[in-house]
């Protein structure tokens, strides 16, 4: 019975996840944080187009992560930051994608401080762990 349960668990939290992560909908308008003044490249009905998708949901749900459509050149997404509460994104750089398609990233909770930091992983390789802070 225990083991039924312990697979069973991980499974049903993934799958909420997803759910989690493709009900969120993004404001209609956000401004560039890297550029004010500037709208950022995935906003509103961007979503799941050929432009943009959801990756993920903070669990505050407070910001949403997004990935571009991976491209011929390189097969690497993009990741941006959006903060939910200030109508902003922000684009997350790394480094260390081999253009295999293979980068992923999620938002995680730090065990020393328990704030919100985006993950961004290659296999189990950790290429970037970016703290997230309200308003950027």
């Amino acid at each position: 019975m225990l083991k039924i349960l312990t697979s069973v668990i991980p499974a049903l939290i993934l799958s909420l996840a997803a759910f989690s992560a493709g009900a969120a909908q993004l404001p209609e308008s956000l401004m560039d944080k890297d550029n004010p003044g500037q709208e950022y490249w995935c906003q509103g009905n961007d979503i799941n187009t050929t432009v943009c998708s959801m990756a993920d949901v903070s669990d505050d749900r407070k910001f949403a992560l997004i990935q571009d459509m991976p491209g011929p050149a390189c097969e690497d997404l993009s990741f941006g930051l959006i903060d939910l509460v200030f109508n902003t994104g922000l684009n997350i750089p790394y480094d260390g994608g081999d253009c295999k398609g293979d980068v992923k990233a999620g938002f995680v909770r730090g065990t020393k401080d328990n704030a919100l930091y985006v993950k961004i992983v290659r296999g189990s390789k950790t290429l970037r762990l970016y703290k997230v802070q309200t308003g950027f």
